[in-house]
């Protein structure tokens, strides 16, 4: 599957994915970019320069996703090969791979304090694991696959987004979801965890965001404003603005605790799959089907180009 042709712009800072891109994420120290391609790879960037520091190549399909740990030092992808790799930033080299699911690996999250990471699959599973790659819980909420995970601020639960229109909190030790968000009407495609653990905040293909007492699932605001599906969601290192990325390739910046329309970004020719922002909280980077990776001045709104 190939994404179809870019439109003729200033350079973009991090340029050089010949197919879409479907992950990316910022390390903590905000030096380093990630992404994740249906060109098989995942891709290093010096995030000021926008150099491509290193190719990691070896998963035997596209990669769906990426994360930093914590503290820096490692670097998860998830792939439409079914597995996980653990790379060792320090040295640029694998040091994992997990046969994690027995579909796509679709979605992958660290917890705060690096003690676990959780993983979404297209096996209808989500699974928690160890820094070393030993599978601690295995998660079944439902019967469609998981699209979005998060962890929660003390890493003691997980929220899992769903094709069949619900979010789920996942508790280790307990069969069953503790809590089911249902309100939705279509697939939930991104799920984040607010700063003080109290929110919890999804986005989905029905074109709204809706946030929900973490405590006990209660529905407490409805978010429009997109007029295509929702793809993604993140939340900003201080938990003051939210960022979603749509089909339509416009990212929309939102008032964290009002829910008020901040910005509306526009600059991708096709669905925009993954947003992270920097820990400065000023910049943002969006990977989109259009093959490309972007980033974004949050104040101005405005597209950080090569040479800019």
């Amino acid at each position: 599957m190939n994404a179809g042709p870019r439109k003729a712009t200033a350079r973009d800072l991090l340029a050089g994915h010949p197919n879409a891109v479907y992950g990316v994420d910022w390390s903590k120290d905000g030096k380093l970019i990630a992404s994740a391609s249906l060109d098989n790879t995942v891709k290093l960037w010096d995030s000021v320069s926008g150099k491509q520091l290193i190719r990691l190549p070896g998963h035997g399909d596209g990669v769906s996703s990426v994360a930093f740990s914590p503290n820096g030092k490692t670097l998860i992808s998830g792939s439409l090969d079914r597995s996980i790799k653990i790379w060792d930033i320090g040295t640029r080299s694998l040091v994992k791979t997990i046969d994690a699911h027995a579909g796509f690996v679709w979605s992958l999250a660290w917890s705060p304090d690096g003690k676990t990471f959780v993983s979404g699959g297209y096996d209808n599973t989500a699974k928690t694991w160890t820094p070393a790659g030993s599978m601690v819980t295995r998660f079944s909420p439902g019967k469609q696959p998981i699209l979005a995970v998060a962890a929660s601020p003390d890493g003691r639960w997980y929220v899992a987004g769903s094709k069949d229109s619900n979010a789920y909190v996942l508790v280790p030790g307990q069969a069953q979801p503790r809590l089911t968000l249902s309100g939705h009407n279509a697939a939930v495609e991104g799920v984040v965890v607010s700063h003080d653990g109290k929110t919890i905040i999804t986005a989905s293909q029905d074109k709204t965001l809706r946030t929900w007492e973490a405590k006990t699932g209660r529905p407490l605001s409805t978010i429009e404003g997109h007029t295509r599906y929702i793809q993604c969601l993140a939340i900003s290192p201080n938990g003051r603005m939210i960022a979603s990325g749509s089909n339509s390739g416009s990212i929309r910046l939102w008032d964290a605790a009002t829910g008020v329309l901040q910005s509306t970004l526009e600059g991708h020719a096709n669905t925009v799959y993954a947003l992270a922002f920097a820990p400065d909280n000023r910049r943002l980077v969006s990977a989109s089907f259009d093959r490309t990776v972007k980033v974004w001045n949050v104040g101005s709104g405005r597209r950080i180009t090569a040479g800019s």
